[in-house]
């Protein structure tokens, strides 16, 4: 072997032995000083301060006192307020703010209310509600001035339609049908010219009506007009329909345009019964012996509203012997009828007063020679006594050809849907509020 290759290859071996020592040598110095190094500070942390303790809680406020209840019967607002021990200045404040709103004296048994007192006994609000929408609130402002308004409340007006079949009264299948008495009265003043409630209907008779209803929520309001009503017994089959076109008054009418009101009445007042008719020769009462009985007493509770027949003028208002307290009124064509036995007249009716068909003139009573509370009724032309219940009467002026057309697209709709198979008893029409209502466009 060449002498130069084999000092080149123990020089390699030696530089590789140098080098590892030198790196190990230098790895270890460098683990050494990592070792020995003095580790950095820690970072300071903040000193805690000691929290001040937190106050303790406030004591709840105490709450306010509430009072509430009903009109009881024989009760004013003022006597129920002073039982529940308000102060009489409080009470009579809260009377004299309602005062414009609402008539005091004719509130109602179950007529509620609502005082929101302060913990220290001052008014916060005051609600007083007399129906689903009359509805009164009191309420004391920051300033301490008291702010009164009636409430507006939202109201739905439906059509409803209503059918049956009397089984004994009118009113007991209206009760059934779980309608109120209101309904029946405004169903029997449409037909007053064409039937006598308390004696001409007959179990099997029918009726049906379309009528507007008003609700909030679920709460019946009142009923408004009734639009279209219909009467059947037997054969007979009446029809009524409300029109009112340009007139300042509406009216009922036949589904051809003819008027239902006629010169008379059938009967002076709701829903009696007659306890003694015209005749000839009847036991009088009192005075024993026969004598002429001249006209109709229909038996009814004191008090009940008496109303003039047709249109006329007073002759007479005051105390007639036997008859008690008496109205006489004249009208067209020789007629007068007179209305006896009263307990007081109503207010504005005197001698020479004009008054027109279905006005109260009076309340049933038992003044005079009477057995019990009933009216007399009589009825004359031409001085010459008339049996009431047999009187022809003519009918009112039908509606003129220019008027059908009008009256056609009022009626039309109405037939459609009282005739409708559905089941739909409610039909919604518009959405309203309460002061709505007491436009005179609304009023019943």
């Amino acid at each position: 072997m060449d002498k130069n290759k084999i000092c080149q290859s123990v020089f390699l071996k030696k530089r590789g032995r140098y080098f590892l020592l030198f790196f190990s040598s230098l790895l270890a110095i460098i683990l050494i000083f990592i070792y020995f190094l003095p580790s950095s500070p820690e970072k300071p942390q903040p000193l805690k301060t000691q929290e001040s303790p937190s106050p303790p809680p406030s004591p709840p406020l105490p709450p306010d006192r509430v009072l509430s209840g009903k009109i009881a019967r024989g009760n004013t607002l003022s006597s129920v307020l002073r039982s529940q021990n308000l102060p009489p200045a409080l009470v009579e404040t809260i009377c004299k703010t309602l005062k414009p709103m609402v008539n005091l004296r004719q509130v109602k048994p179950g007529d509620s209310f609502e005082v929101r007192l302060t913990p220290g006994g001052e008014l916060r609000s005051f609600y007083y509600q007399a129906s689903p929408i009359d509805i009164y609130q009191i309420t004391v402002q920051p300033s301490g001035e008291w702010h009164s308004q009636k409430k507006e409340v939202p109201v739905e007006k439906y059509w409803a339609r209503i059918s049956g079949e009397i089984s004994s009264s009118l009113f007991e299948t209206m009760e059934g049908l779980q309608e109120q008495d209101q309904l029946v009265l405004d169903f029997a003043g449409i037909f007053a010219w064409e039937i006598d409630f308390h004696s001409d209907p007959q179990p099997g008779d029918r009726f049906q009506i379309v009528v507007e209803k008003y609700y909030t929520g679920e709460t019946f309001v009142r009923y408004g007009r009734i639009l279209y009503a219909s009467y059947q017994s037997g054969t007979k089959v009446l029809q009524a329909i409300y029109f009112q076109g340009s007139a300042k008054y509406g009216s009922y009418y036949t589904a051809k345009g003819e008027s239902l009101q006629k010169a008379f009445l059938r009967s002076p007042l709701q829903f009696t019964r007659i306890s003694s008719g015209y005749s000839k020769s009847r036991r009088h009462p009192i005075l024993g012996g026969f004598r002429p009985h001249y006209g109709v007493d229909y038996a009814a509770p004191a008090g009940s509203p008496v109303w003039a027949i047709a249109d006329g003028t007073i002759t007479f208002c005051g105390w007639n012997g036997g008859y008690g307290k008496q109205v006489i009124i004249k009208h067209a064509k020789g007629y007068q009828s007179m209305y006896g036995h009263l307990s007081r007249f109503a207010t504005g009716i005197k001698k020479g007063k004009a008054v027109r068909q279905k006005q109260i003139i009076g309340y049933v009573g038992s003044t005079g020679l009477s057995t019990g509370p009933h009216l007399d009724f009589r009825l004359l032309r031409n001085n010459v006594f008339r049996n009431p219940l047999r009187e022809i009467s003519p009918r009112a002026a039908s509606l003129g050809k220019d008027q059908l057309a009008e009256f056609n697209q009022v009626k039309d709709p109405l037939l459609l849907w009282m005739n409708d198979p559905s089941p739909g008893k409610y039909r919604p029409v518009a959405s309203l509020t309460s002061k709505d209502l007491e436009k005179p466009g609304n009023r019943r």
